[in-house]
């Protein structure tokens, strides 16, 4: 974040971001959905997973319960020395293949803006633009986004 996220967010939200919420969400863990990806050495260059439980950040957005009823993407992070490489992509195209093996038709996530134009590029589109409200009134910018995972099925078939 203090890297990648350096063009998009003040020192202060970064701060607050990985003060209340950090770069690991421990439910992609619990549930199973969670991959890394590592050099030949071991070295872990990025990671990232899904979960059908509810973000710790949504309180942060203003969302209802039933907003994050759903399969949500979360914790996707790369070293900033392994960026452009493919990693996240990678990733993400673990994450997705793991969802349909789970049945899963649509991810969403929420975007740090400094993840978006990845995001994208993988077919992501926007729902809509929003931001976290920490409890010192400073905001962070973010995009939630969603996927149909329909054409990856039907490729998978």
């Amino acid at each position: 974040m203090w890297v990648l996220g350096g063009n998009f967010y003040t020192a202060d939200q970064i701060a607050d971001f990985l003060t209340l919420f950090g770069t690991m969400d421990d439910a992609v863990v619990f549930e199973g959905h969670y991959f890394v990806a590592e050099d030949r050495h071991g070295a872990i260059l990025g990671s990232g997973g899904w979960t059908r439980s509810r973000p710790g950040y949504a309180q942060g957005l203003g969302a209802c319960e039933t907003l994050f009823d759903v399969q949500t993407v979360r914790s996707v992070f790369v070293d900033p020395a392994a960026t452009r490489r493919g990693i996240a992509s990678a990733i993400m195209n673990r994450t997705e293949r793991d969802a349909l093996q789970h049945g899963v038709d649509t991810l969403h996530l929420t975007a740090t803006l400094s993840g978006v134009a990845l995001y994208e590029a993988l077919g992501y589109q926007m729902e809509e633009a929003t931001e976290l409200s920490f409890p010192n009134q400073t905001r962070f910018g973010c995009i939630r986004m969603e996927k149909s995972l329909a054409k990856l099925r039907i490729r998978a078939a």
